[in-house]
């Protein structure tokens, strides 16, 4: 019998023993053993628990950012009633709670000071400062703007 030119023969075999032959390598197939498979499960169990941290620090690396976000805004807002037009700047502290509910977590505490100004013939100015402050879990945090005027 011929295939492409060659016969069974040219290579030494007969038919019976070729099949003989490729039913004996039926066993030998490629495959992963049992170990090959735990060592992989085991590398994807350890780079899962590295990227759930890493989702876990960026969520709340998320929520300091908005934490900060509305304590800037919200700090600017008492800085700007505190500088309206016609509005007498003079020495005072105080401090006290945001009136709406969705801001009840921070407080504010502003301050109004003298400075005096060295080397300018002892001109004096005022220094307006805003601090809003939030609990981020145990720990008190803290944006805080100030003005001269």
């Amino acid at each position: 019998m011929k295939h492409f030119g060659f016969r069974i023969s040219d290579f030494g075999m007969n038919e019976k023993a070729k099949i003989r032959n490729s039913q004996s390598t039926v066993s030998n197939k490629a495959g992963f053993t049992l170990l090959e498979v735990m060592v992989a499960v085991a590398i994807l169990a350890m780079v899962l628990v590295a990227l759930l941290g890493v989702k876990n620090r960026s969520t709340q690396d998320v929520m300091l950012a908005d934490h900060i976000t509305t304590a800037t805004l919200l700090a600017k807002r008492v800085m700007t009633e505190m500088l309206a037009p016609g509005q007498l700047l003079k020495e005072t502290e105080d401090q006290g709670e945001f009136d709406e509910d969705e801001f009840k977590d921070y407080t504010w505490q502003k301050t109004i000071a003298p400075m005096q100004l060295e080397g300018a013939g002892g001109m004096t100015i005022m220094k307006v400062r805003v601090a809003v402050l939030w609990k981020e879990g145990v720990r008190q945090e803290m944006v805080e703007l100030a003005s001269y005027e």
